[in-house]
């Protein structure tokens, strides 16, 4: 691939640098032995059925023998497995048909920290094995886990073979830290294809020999320009190059002429059995100092008598220059007095032989004949070992001890007490610390604090702590500390706090107040339930003076916040200290662990390549717990120079995928580095602690289901993430647990010499419009990942090696750096077109100090477009030699297609206005057209209005005025000034002429999609110059007519049926003026006017206001439709006196409903007839 060397050497140290790391406290036990590992072991979850029992069992044995033989192919005759021990679960049978487990068994009463889990289906993987990676290149995994499904099989061995198969590619990530060579749908860090270096074609993300089930890749296979997550994380190396350097195979060489067979292996099953504890405590002059051994009496009466769960065996042992039993190991029950016997077997007084003269050896030796005169078959216990470690121990003695400890499987915890807080110290106590490191044990420090002869109660509740923590190490259904809370004395006051109890806790709890002395307690102490119950009544608390608490045991204890109020009558310098504690809820088993990346307690603070980071796992029945809150607390203990206390460090962990420190979201574990740019100190000793919750109701877990295996989901997950399908949010809980003490050294360092962490998640996009290259990533902090760093870096290489190495041109205007975890982006305009870049960035902090190089993220920059898209024509395009493109051609030194797009813009332009011209000049022609009809059509009116307010009705039964009443009602109310109305001036036949032509041309049935725009005919002509806006219609007697169709539908088509009048001039009955109201003789018919129904109804005084003034509106033809009585569909007219039927006229509509055209109401007209002369 055209590495440099210097290259490659750089590449090399880094690599070797982080192989050196520590080994994995779980596969301390696991070893290579002659080719072949032994310590493999393997649980089965206790969730599993034992209906799988035999079936399960059956398929494990054929896959662990075929996974020997292909492991020992993939390692190319360097490794098989030689023995096996597997945990059944505890309520399996194995004496029963459906679980016959081989013998040999056995029964272990200490941790099982198992390599393989096998459980229930995950939510993403199913049954398939995967890997839980937290730690980085070539760092162990934390286990393996698979379905129990995946055992279960068939009679085709086929089924196991597979399994065994995807085995082997698991232990590659759990054994030596490898990571995957292939990309994942819909994971932009590591895509499933890429760019090729050479030919910049796209092609599959993944190495021929990624399948890892006969061999791994190596150089040849491996490409390094891959955006993968071995390369991100390995830095370009291989997998079988991270496998050759391994502590397993760096040193080792198979013979050339030995032949290697594959080792069958042996399988051994054990059950768990109840833990088995001793606690050995130092009886020496040292603790009869202040109050130090009291103390010691009361924590472990404490612990023995209310926080061992039942069914554990429990015993004691003191020691000094010699040792002994004082309490035999015993069973813990709620029954009997045990409790009680055992609590109270400590020595009432220390012994006074020297410090000096201790025997730690005596100790461990005498709890091992404890443990061994247990009648049970237990294998393994748990030693609390208790001392001060102040002297040193001899390295002999140590070693024996490690030694004794491994021979028969025991657990030291190991519980500082008192320490005295300085450098020589701790440099005393490593022997201790490395006896309980190589035991996986963890190591409790209780700081030596007093006044004068006293010791401070703050001693007492530490050692409680302690006991505590190291007892859920190995019992781990033991309460949990809920809420604790120290109150100073010094005057009297009243302790006043809150707690909160949800369904992740038992039912019961005990709320406990600690005393120096029991007068330090007030008469007062109240709870207060959710509900506003109130628990104080002393017949309900508890006393016990040899362990100097007061409690108050909760039964059916309410969920919610507790509220709480104690009386404090401390002295000044104790207090009063509460705590809660409750038991875990065994049906939500929501589980806490802690561990850090360093083998052992001891950090070194300046070893800047190989840092310490905190982990914490958070886990529901076995499912990853996400968006929790996850915060560390780490404790210096002991006091400054001014005798004061140390500020508390608070540092949250994220489970956020970023690479650096976190591997992998949305698996549980939750990361950071140790804040050591905050220690004060960076030489002392720290308590680390990790409290979790539900962060307000925003936690959630995935679903388990059941996935089958196939090859379309073999390589479905994961990148920087897992995908889950389905989340539920979890129910509320807190946890809290210790880790122990970290012991923080550093060389003498007078600058800052923490960089800031890699840049993982740097990602690369092209904007095809702008053709920009937008860059993201999460920035790192100042100090590793907390703080903000100075400023950043980037680089355009054109080769992978050369942005490794940091080389090529520099990316201009880099952004500030933000917050650590806060998104950044930058975008920048490049000019390799047509070629692959890539691009690297780091962080460098105030002090100068660089971050490690991110990973390499590429892009191909395409040529931007030059000429408008070709014509579509068969003649094909000749194209100089070069890069296939056209050229520019310019013109005095302007480009061709600028002065191409300037033209049309120009055209384009000319063409708008010319379209407006000749819109606007038709639009003026139209408007002028229409002014001159207008004009000619008032020429033939003579300027004549119609107004209507009121329709009349013809009444063939009832007589009815004459027509000119309503015009002497029209006179009556214009001005006496008006000129004559046509009724008044026309002659009958003129006015009948009019009439006819008028009714003839506009009845007929309604047109469809016709809008009337105008009112209808009016029946009273008038004119302008007599209209009044407050003039009001005439209200004459009328029946309602018989059809009256709705004018603000659809209009009207001319009639099909024409009227033909029979009568002319001289049929017409002559004309007689008659008063408005007065009655008609023979020659004339009575009209009677009435109010019509309508749908609204208005007052006669403000029918103006309502109706509107309707003189502005130009009369026009109404539109009539066949009369409704014709049944013969022809209008026959009556020759008698009664003049001819007049079709009925539509409603009036008020002149707003004619322009709101739906929202206002028709009014129904009157009618009357204008024939009658």
């Amino acid at each position: 691939m055209g590495l440099t060397l210097m290259s490659v050497l750089g590449r090399v140290v880094l690599l070797l640098a982080a192989l050196t790391g520590t080994w994995c406290r779980s596969q301390k036990d696991l070893k290579l032995v002659d080719g072949a590992y032994q310590g493999l072991k393997i649980a089965i979850d206790d969730n599993v059925p034992q209906s799988h029992c035999n079936h399960l069992l059956h398929g494990l044995k054929i896959v662990l023998s075929e996974f020997s033989q292909l492991l020992l192919i993939a390692t190319e005759n360097r490794a098989s497995l030689r023995d096996v021990t597997v945990l059944i679960p505890e309520s399996w049978q194995t004496d029963s048909l459906t679980c016959s487990v081989p013998s040999p068994k056995g029964i272990i009463s200490i941790p099982f920290d198992a390599h393989i889990q096998v459980a229930g289906s995950h939510p993403v993987f199913g049954s398939k094995p995967w890997t839980q990676q937290s730690q980085g290149c070539g760092r162990p995994g934390d286990f393996i886990q698979f379905g129990a499904e995946l055992l279960k099989g068939s009679s085709n061995d086929t089924v196991y073979t597979h399994a065994a198969k995807l085995l082997v590619a698991e232990w590659a990530r759990f054994r030596w830290g490898v990571f995957d060579e292939r990309g994942h749908d819909k994971d932009l860090l590591y895509p499933m294809t890429f760019l090729d270096p050479v030919t910049s074609e796209t092609i599959p993300n993944e190495c021929h020999h990624e399948s890892m089930f006969y061999s791994f890749c190596n150089a040849e296979d491996h490409m390094t320009q891959a955006p993968t997550k071995q390369n991100a994380q390995c830095k370009g190396f291989s997998a079988l190059d991270v496998i050759n350097n391994s502590k397993d195979f760096k040193d080792y060489r198979v013979p050339l002429n030995k032949v290697v067979t594959a080792v069958e292996p042996s399988i051994q099953f054990l059950k768990r059995g109840p833990p088995r504890i001793i606690v050995a405590v130092e009886n020496s002059a040292v603790m009869n100092l202040q109050r130090r051994w009291e103390f010691i009496r009361k924590a472990v009466r404490r612990v023995v008598v209310y926080d061992v769960p039942d069914d554990t065996h429990i015993g004691l042992v003191v020691f000094n220059s010699v040792a002994s039993t004082t309490a035999p190991l015993s069973k813990m029950d709620g029954v009997t007095d045990v409790r009680f016997r055992i609590g109270s077997s400590m020595p009432r007084n220390p012994s006074r032989i020297p410090e000096s003269h201790k025997c730690l050896l005596c100790g461990l030796q005498e709890a091992l004949r404890a443990l061994n005169a247990d009648s049970s078959t237990s294998s393994g216990a748990t030693v609390i070992l208790v001392t001060t470690g102040s002297d040193p121990t001899p390295n002999d003695e140590i070693d024996e001890m490690i030694n004794l400890a491994a021979i028969n499987n025991i657990r030291v915890e190991l519980i500082l007490y008192p320490f005295m807080g300085n450098s020589g110290t701790i440099t005393k106590q490593q022997g201790l610390q490395e006896l309980a490191s190589s035991t996986n044990g963890a190591v409790f420090t209780v700081m030596n604090e007093g006044v004068g002869n006293d010791s401070k109660m703050s001693m007492m509740i530490g050692l409680m702590d302690s006991l505590l923590a190291a007892i859920r190490r190995s019992a781990t259904n033991s309460p949990i500390i809920v809420h604790k809370e120290t109150y100073p004395g010094g005057y009297i006051s009243m302790a006043k706090g809150s707690f909160k109890l949800d369904d992740s806790f038992s039912k019961d709890a005990r709320f406990a107040v600690y005393y120096y002395e029991v007068s330090h307690v007030g008469n007062t102490i109240q709870l207060t339930a959710p509900s506003g119950k109130i628990m104080s009544d002393i017949n309900m608390q508890g006393e016990d003076g040899d362990a100097s608490v007061i409690f108050v045991n909760i039964p059916s204890a309410e969920r919610g916040l507790w509220h709480y109020k104690v009386e404090n009558r401390a002295d000044s310098h104790q207090g009063l200290h509460i705590q809660v504690t409750a038991s875990e809820s065994k049906t939500q088993e929501t589980n806490l662990r802690i561990w850090t990346s360093s083998s052992s307690t001891f950090t070194n603070a300046s070893d800047v390549v190989n840092p310490t980071i905190v982990y914490a796992e958070l886990k529901d029945t076995g499912l990853p717990v996400l968006n929790a809150r996850v915060v560390a607390k780490l404790v210096h203990l002991g006091t400054n120079a001014s005798g004061s206390n140390y500020e508390t460090i608070y540092f949250n962990l994220y489970d956020n995928g970023l690479g650096d420190p976190d591997i992998l979201e949305g698996d549980g574990v939750y990361s950071s580095y140790l804040p050591v740019g905050q220690i004060e100190n960076l030489f002392g000793q720290y308590e680390l602690s990790v409290d979790a919750d539900d962060n307000n109701g925003l936690a959630v877990t995935p679903v388990r289901k059941l996935i089958p295996i196939t090859k379309s989901n073999i390589e479905s997950c994961c990148g920087n993430g897992i995908l889950f399908d389905q989340l539920l949010p979890i129910s509320t809980f807190q946890r809290s647990e210790i880790f122990g003490v970290v012991k923080v050294m550093a060389n003498e360092v007078d600058k800052d010499i923490f960089p800031p962490t890699r840049v993982m998640d740097l990602v690369a996009k092209i904007n095809i419009s702008t053709f920009e290259v937008d860059l993201e990533w999460t920035s790192p902090g100042d100090d590793y990942d907390s703080g903000k760093a100075d400023h950043y870096i980037g680089v355009l290489a054109n080769s992978w090696n050369e942005a490794f190495d940091f080389s090529g041109d520099f990316i201009p205007n880099m952004p500030e750096p933000h917050d650590a975890r806060s998104k950044q982006s930058v975008s920048f305009t490049i000019e390799k077109y047509g070629q692959i870049v890539y691009i690297a960035v780091h962080a460098i902090d105030e002090a100068g100090n660089k971050g490690g190089v991110s990973n390499i993220a590429s892009i191909l920059v395409p040529h931007p477009p030059t000429t408008a898209p070709p014509p579509t024509s068969p003649i094909p395009i000749s194209e100089p030699k070069g890069h296939g493109l056209t050229q520019q051609v310019h013109v005095g030194g302007v480009n061709m297609d600028d002065m191409a797009v300037v033209i049309g813009a120009i055209v384009g332009f000319l063409l708008i206005v010319l379209i407006i011209v000749t819109f606007c000049f038709v639009h003026i022609n139209r408007k002028r057209n229409q002014h001159r009809e207008k004009k000619k059509e008032k020429g033939l009116s003579s300027q004549t209005k119609f107004q209507t307010h009121s329709s009349l009705v013809l009444d063939k039964d009832e007589s009815q005025d004459s027509a000119d009443s309503a015009v002497k009602d029209v006179e009556l109310l214009a001005k006496p000034e008006r000129p004559l109305s046509p009724t008044h001036s026309w002659t009958a036949s003129k006015l009948l002429h009019e009439h006819e032509r008028r009714f003839s041309t506009t009845s007929g049935p309604q047109a469809d999609n016709y809008s009337i725009q105008q009112a209808p005919f009016p029946d009273i002509i008038s004119y302008p110059e007599s209209q009044t806006s407050s003039q009001t219609p005439s209200t004459l007697q009328c029946e309602p007519p018989a059809y009256q169709p709705s004018y603000f539908g659809n209009a009207y088509l001319p009639s099909p049926y024409s009227y033909q009048h029979t009568l002319s001039h001289d049929d017409l009955p002559p004309y007689t003026p008659q008063n408005l109201f007065s009655q008609s003789s023979q020659g004339s018919m009575l009209y009677t006017i009435s109010p019509q129904p309508s749908e609204l109804s208005y007052p006669q005084e403000s029918a103006a206001e309502y109706l509107g003034d309707l003189s502005g509106y130009i009369a026009a033809p109404p539109m009539y439709a066949q009369y409704q009585n014709d049944n013969n569909g022809v209008l026959q007219v009556n020759k008698s006196k009664n003049p001819p039927p007049v079709a009925p006229k539509p409603p009036l509509a008020t002149r707003n409903a004619v322009v709101a055209a739906a929202t206002a109401k028709s009014i129904e007209p009157k009618r009357r007839n204008i024939t009658q002369v």
